[in-house]
């Protein structure tokens, strides 16, 4: 399984493999030490059990897509379609932003899913069961303000 979770005082993205994880890494980015508890189920890519940076228990899934990537389609597509559009062509521009649609949904469409850790929103990719739920707002609002807490980075 591999790992990839952020510094909790940089927020640098640092990746690992789970069989291969120290007990320790340090950041790149600032040198901090951060302790990693992999969880056999996790080391073995069966499960998302625990998380290793934050020990949390509360996971999501969601697609292995970088919205920059989508939301870039979306927009050279909309910049091509709006100078055919200027010219008058209604048809052609119209065509080159359902293209575009077309286009990201297929990528988005093709890609697998990741879990990801609400606290500390570590992602996890391999080939374990997915067993989380989709997102909810709510639970990520509680848990993020309960991490931000314990990194002391929020004191309300």
């Amino acid at each position: 399984m591999h790992l990839t979770f952020k510094c909790p005082k940089c927020s640098s993205g640092l990746p690992i493999v789970a069989a291969e994880a120290p007990v320790e890494v340090a950041c790149g980015g600032c040198g901090w030490a951060i302790p990693l508890t992999v969880s056999e189920q996790v080391y073995a890519d069966l499960q998302v059990d625990v998380c290793p940076v934050c020990n949390g228990q509360d996971f999501y899934i969601r697609k292995d897509f970088d919205p920059k990537v989508g939301l870039t389609i979306v927009i050279i597509g909309a910049g091509i379609s709006a100078g055919f559009y200027w010219f008058g062509l209604d048809l052609i521009a119209y065509g080159i932003l359902a293209s575009a649609v077309l286009i990201d949904l297929l990528v988005y469409r093709r890609l697998g899913d990741l879990s990801v850790c609400y606290r500390c929103h570590t992602e996890f990719r391999g080939e374990y069961k997915r067993t989380a739920s989709a997102f909810d707002l709510h639970t990520a609002d509680v848990l993020e303000l309960e991490w931000a807490r314990k990194l002391e980075k929020r004191s309300d």
